[in-house]
């Protein structure tokens, strides 16, 4: 009996990995994310690692993880620069006053001709 000097990985076929993966995607869409792999957020296209065995394709557990770790990664840095874009733009503008409310203009005017009669009063 041969030892083997490295452990073979635990191959699981992409319909075990639809069945596993979560939100249950279809077969054909692991398919894609071997082939086409998916776009992060940042723009970076990340692929599922993959082999061919014959006429099977198969990953394995860890290489799935991988994917979804490395996704998320890549929207981190996308959420990272947009936070960092938002910081640069607040900090370089100054925030401009909204306009008064219908409301708060005929407070202000009640306000204001309050006070004139206040003054014709000697108050």
């Amino acid at each position: 009996m041969q030892e083997q000097s490295q452990a073979t990985p635990d191959y699981i076929s992409l319909t075990e990995v639809a069945k596993i993966a979560p939100g249950r995607p279809s077969t054909n869409c692991v398919w894609r994310w071997c082939r086409r792999g998916v776009r992060g957020r940042d723009g970076e296209r990340v692929r599922l690692q993959h082999v061919r065995i014959g006429g099977m394709i198969y990953t394995t557990r860890h290489w799935l993880d991988e994917f979804g770790r490395r996704l998320a990664e890549a929207d981190a840095r996308y959420f990272e620069l947009c936070d960092a874009a938002a910081n640069v733009q607040r900090a370089g503008q100054r925030r401009r006053p909204r306009p008064p409310t219908q409301f708060e203009q005929d407070h202000r005017t009640a306000i204001d001709e309050t006070e004139v009669e206040l003054a014709k009063a000697g108050i």
